[in-house]
């Protein structure tokens, strides 16, 4: 009797021990990606290993988790289905395995999965994009990693992605110069010549990009906002050069929106900012409306989410090349960035008012150094992307 006591205790210790490392599964989420693409994405407690493999008669494609368990939240979730996928059934099984089937239809598909690692409010996620196309049908069995297809064909061929609109704003123009640095140098002008050398950089990676403005002429804060939603953005960057009366302020900065600013000159340079529309005495009553769901529609966590994520991304990227104010990334009320449904941030290249950095900022190569940055940018945050 106590031997088989002393087994069952160490039976069950054993499991509980599994139970207590044992990987959670959040949330799920499943939707249409782009016309012919579904996602689907498991929001997890830690990173596990995922086991992929397709069955036919009926056609399904079958997720294991390892040693993985469904949160109550992920237990109730009815994904019922999405584009082409029929419906998602989800269980448990003896092993410590959770399995999620999703139903296919007798289709080709390719397949695409991946995790991304934490990152702001989110943990680690398990994405799965699921494709349809015209290649052979194939039973594909491995395990995910980070970034690896598994298949015979990856999903995300250039002719298959989604071609992605970048918005860049080069700021101030026409009659408002901006800041002038102490050579006689003007912002506007700067501003213009980085959005261009950007424009290249990233055309010439496949995205499809509009300039605000590509002459020296004055566009509205708002008007700046209504062009970008005319592209139908899928980020929006706004380009500036910063001024200070204490000349040996120097470094680049990112900003994103909020009501209440980071700190006291992040308050002070969007006051500076939003004042532009004022040189033409604008009549502004047309946008009252539009303003006021505009700041409804902050509440829209996602957008301001995804607005910090591309702003931590640029930091990361800038800060390997060129020097950064402390606390690179700051907050604070920019008209200009208040789009309800584009993510958008606002760079400042550095300080007109310091010597070295007003000579910097008229060297195209110095430039370009910043561009590839901001370029390079771009591409981490739309891998990382999840919709």
């Amino acid at each position: 009797m106590n031997k088989l006591f002393h087994i069952f205790c160490i039976i069950f210790f054993y499991f509980c021990a599994v139970s207590a490392n044992a990987t959670e599964i959040k949330e799920m989420r499943l939707a249409t990606y782009t016309s012919d693409t579904v996602r689907f994405v498991a929001e997890l407690s830690q990173k596990t290993e995922a086991n992929i493999f397709r069955l036919e008669n009926p056609s399904r494609l079958v997720v294991d988790f390892k040693d993985t368990t469904f949160s109550k939240e992920a237990q109730k979730k009815n994904l019922s289905g999405a584009g082409f996928i029929k419906s998602v059934r989800i269980g448990v099984q003896e092993s410590g395995i959770a399995r999620v089937v999703f139903d296919l239809p007798n289709t080709s598909l390719t397949m695409k999965n991946f995790f991304l690692k934490p990152t702001g409010p989110h943990g680690w996620r398990f994405v799965l994009d699921l494709s349809s196309s015209n290649a052979p049908s194939v039973v594909p069995v491995g395990k995910s990693d980070q970034k690896r297809s598994v298949g015979l064909q990856p999903f995300g061929s250039t002719a298959q992605k989604k071609q992605r609109v970048i918005v860049l704003d080069p700021g101030h123009g026409g009659q408002d110069p901006g800041a002038i640095s102490r050579s006689g140098h003007y912002e506007k002008h700067i501003t213009l010549n980085m959005a261009r050398e950007t424009r290249d950089i990233l055309k010439k990676k496949g995205y499809k990009v509009v300039l605000t403005r590509d002459s020296d002429v004055f566009i509205p804060l708002r008007g700046r906002i209504k062009k970008a939603h005319e592209a139908h953005a899928d980020l929006f960057i706004s380009i500036h050069a910063d001024s200070a009366k204490n000349a040996s302020a120097k470094g680049l900065s990112v900003y994103t929106v909020s009501e209440k600013a980071s700190d006291a000159e992040a308050a002070a340079l969007a006051e500076r900012e939003n004042k532009a529309d004022i040189l033409l005495d604008m009549d502004l009553s047309e946008y009252e409306a539009e303003i006021g769901n505009i700041f409804i529609d902050l509440a829209k966590k996602s957008t301001m989410d995804n607005s910090a994520r591309y702003a931590t991304y640029v930091v990361q990227e800038m800060k390997k090349k060129v020097q950064l104010v402390p606390n690179a990334h700051r907050m604070a009320g920019f008209v200009v960035l208040k789009s309800p449904s584009i993510p958008s941030v606002l760079v400042e290249l550095g300080y007109l008012s310091n010597k070295t950095e007003d000579r910097l900022l008229q060297q195209k190569s110095y430039r370009r150094k910043l561009a590839e940055s901001l370029a390079k940018a771009v591409d981490t945050y739309f891998d990382n992307l999840v919709e």
